[in-house]
């Protein structure tokens, strides 16, 4: 009895250990992740700043949604991807 405990004891170990290495690499998936939507964020924070200073300005400019589609729009479909796997 004492043999087959020790058995389910040491297999119980592996099953945790490899549950221990998938989560840390979840984890580091994850962070990776959230430093790219913080830097998207940062780029939409200064886009936005500056059009708010061109709009101060009185200069012509593209249209918001315009301008934000095309500096992020491959930005966003790629992280979406990515979050997604």
């Amino acid at each position: 009895m004492s043999e087959l405990l020790m058995k389910g004891l040491v297999s119980t170990k592996r099953e945790l250990e490899a549950g221990v290495a998938d989560a840390e690499a979840e984890l580091a998936r994850t962070e990776e992740y959230c430093h790219k939507l913080e830097e998207l964020i940062a780029v939409g924070k200064a886009t936005l700043h500056a059009a708010s200073q061109l709009n101060l300005q009185g200069v012509s400019r593209p249209s918001l949604s315009e301008a934000a589609s095309q500096a992020t729009g491959n930005d966003v479909s790629r992280l979406v991807k990515e979050g997604q796997k």
